[in-house]
C-alpha cells in the first residue's frame, strides 16, 4: 500500500518520462567518471607505487557487490527517490527519511567537490595572479547547470550527454597517445615494463589500504543514476542494465589510465593535476591543454549530472512531508522541482568555496556509504518480506552479495577519518528536528 500511495503521488506530480536508455547510460557513466580519475592518479601512485594498479580492481569489485543491490532494488521501482526510497519502503518511515537526508547532503557535497576540482583545474589555463577567475567561472558553471536543469529534464539530460561523449574521448586520446608511446619504445621488452608495472608487494601496507579508500571516490556516484527513476522511459528494465555496464567499463578504464599515467610521467606522485601534467610530458603543450580541456569537460560533467540527480531528493523529501511543500511544487511550465533546484545551487554555491577538495572528498565518501548499508539491508529485507514482488533482476546465490556488500561497508567505514564521522554523526542530530516536525503529505 506504501509503494501504491507513493508511485500514486508521483505520478500526479507533473514529472515526465522523457530519459531513455542512452540517456541513462550517460547519466550513469557520467555520475561515475568525473573529477576522481583526473585529479587522483598520482595521490595514488604516491600511496602505493606501482601496487596502485590493483587500486581500481579492487575498488571495482568492492562497488560492483553493492551496485548490484541497487541494481535489484531499482528493478523493483519506477519512481523517484533512490536509496531513500528503498530504505523507506524496507526499514521504516525513519530510517527513509535519515538514508534521504544523507542523500540529500552527499548530492551537494558531491556537487560541492566536483565545482572545487573543476576551479582547481582551471588554474592550468589561468594565471597565478587571476585565480579569482577561476572562482568567477566556476560559479557561472554552477548557475548555468542549474538554469538548464530548471527549464526541463531533457535538456538537462542533453547536457549531460555532451559532457559524457567529451570526456571520453579526451580519455580515450590520452589512453592511445600513452600506449603509443609505450609500444614504439619497446619498453614492455627491454625494461620489463609490464611485469613491473603489476607489483604486488605494496598490497598489504597500511598506505594501500588508504590508496583504496582514496579512490573509492573515483567510483561514488553510480548511486545517483537511480534518483530520476520517475523521469526514465523504462526504470525497472534500464537500471540493472546501466549499472553492470557501467560498472565494469569505468574499472577497465580507470586501470588503463592508471597503468599509461605511471608508464610514461616520473613526476606522477607529485602532482595535483596528473593527467594534464603526464599528457603535456609525453605530447607537449598541446597533449596538456587537450587533456586539461577534458578533464573540465569531465569534471563540468559530473556538476551537470548532479545539478540534474541533486535536487530530485530534497524534492523527495519533501513530497513526503519531511520539508516544506514548496521544495515539491513542479513547475506547470518545465516539469521540473524548480524551488528544489534553487535551493541546491545556493547552498552548493556556499560549500563550494568554504570547504577543500580533499576535505569534501572524505565527507563525500562517508555519506555515499550510509546509503549503500540501507540500500544492502533493504535487498534481504525486501526478498524475505516481500519474496513475490515483480523484479526485473535478482543477483544470484541468495543472500551472499548482499551480505558480503554489508561487510564491505563496515570495512569502509573503519577507514573513515574519525573527524567525519563526527561531522557525519552532527549531521543527522541536525536533521531529527525535520522529522519531529513534519507533516504528513497525506493530512496537509
Amino acid at each position: 500500500m506504501k509503494r501504491q500511495t507513493h508511485r500514486h503521488r508521483m505520478q500526479k506530480s507533473g514529472l515526465t518520462r522523457a530519459l531513455n536508455l542512452f540517456d541513462v547510460t550517460c547519466l550513469g557513466i557520467n555520475s561515475v567518471v568525473g573529477a576522481g580519475i583526473f585529479l587522483l592518479p598520482g595521490q595514488l601512485y604516491g600511496l602505493a607505487g606501482g601496487s596502485s594498479l590493483w587500486v581500481f580492481p579492487l575498488c571495482g569489485i568492492l562497488c560492483l557487490t553493492i551496485a548490484l543491490c541497487f541494481a535489484e532494488m531499482g528493478g523493483m521501482y519506477n519512481t523517484t527517490g533512490g536509496a531513500y526510497l528503498y530504505t523507506k519502503e524496507a526499514l521504516g518511515p525513519f530510517a527513509g527519511f535519515l538514508v534521504g537526508w544523507m542523500m540529500w547532503l552527499s548530492s551537494i557535497i558531491g556537487w560541492a567537490s566536483v565545482a572545487s576540482g573543476f576551479i582547481l583545474y582551471l588554474e592550468y589555463f589561468i594565471p597565478a595572479k587571476s585565480l579569482w577567475l577561476g572562482k568567477i567561472i566556476g560559479s557561472v558553471l554552477i548557475l548555468s547547470l542549474s538554469t538548464i536543469n530548471y527549464l526541463g529534464v531533457k535538456p538537462g539530460a542533453r547536457t549531460v550527454n555532451f559532457f559524457t561523449v567529451g570526456k571520453l574521448v579526451s580519455l580515450a586520446i590520452f589512453i592511445g597517445g600513452g600506449l603509443c608511446l609505450i609500444c614504439r619504445n619497446a619498453l614492455c621488452v627491454r625494461v620489463g615494463v609490464f611485469p613491473d608495472a603489476w607489483v604486488t608487494e605494496g598490497l598489504f601496507r597500511e598506505d594501500f589500504s588508504k590508496a583504496v579508500m582514496v579512490a573509492i571516490y573515483a567510483y561514488t556516484g553510480f548511486e545517483f543514476m537511480v534518483v530520476p527513476a520517475g523521469e526514465m522511459q523504462r526504470p525497472q528494465r534500464d537500471i540493472p542494465r546501466v549499472v553492470f555496464f557501467v560498472m565494469a567499463f569505468v574499472t577497465f578504464f580507470y586501470v588503463v589510465i592508471q597503468f599509461v599515467a605511471i608508464k610514461t610521467f616520473p613526476g606522477l606522485a607529485t602532482s595535483d593535476k596528473p593527467l594534464a601534467d603526464a599528457a603535456r610530458y609525453f605530447m607537449g603543450p598541446a597533449g596538456g591543454i587537450l587533456i586539461g580541456m577534458g578533464a573540465i569537460l569531465s569534471i563540468g560533467g559530473i556538476n551537470a549530472g548532479i545539478a540534474l540527480t541533486s535536487p530530485r531528493s530534497l524534492y523527495a523529501l519533501s513530497s513526503d512531508g519531511f520539508f516544506p511543500k514548496l521544495f515539491s511544487r513542479i513547475h506547470s511550465d518545465y516539469h521540473t522541482p524548480c524551488w528544489a533546484i534553487v535551493v541546491n545551487t545556493m547552498l552548493t554555491l556556499v560549500l563550494t568555496f568554504t570547504g577543500s577538495f580533499q576535505y569534501l572528498i572524505a565527507a563525500s565518501v562517508m555519506v555515499s556509504i550510509l546509503q549503500y548499508i540501507p540500500t544492502c539491508l533493504s535487498v534481504i529485507l525486501m526478498r524475505k518480506y516481500r519474496p513475490d514482488a515483480e523484479r526485473s533482476y535478482k543477483i544470484p546465490g541468495g543472500y551472499g552479495v548482499p551480505i558480503l556488500a554489508l561487510i564491505i561497508c563496515g570495512w569502509l567505514v573503519c577507514h573513515v577519518e574519525v573527524k567525519i564521522i563526527i561531522a557525519t554523526a552532527i549531521a543527522i542530530v541536525l536533521s531529527l528536528p525535520f522529522y519531529f516536525a513534519r507533516k504528513s503529505p497525506d493530512n496537509s
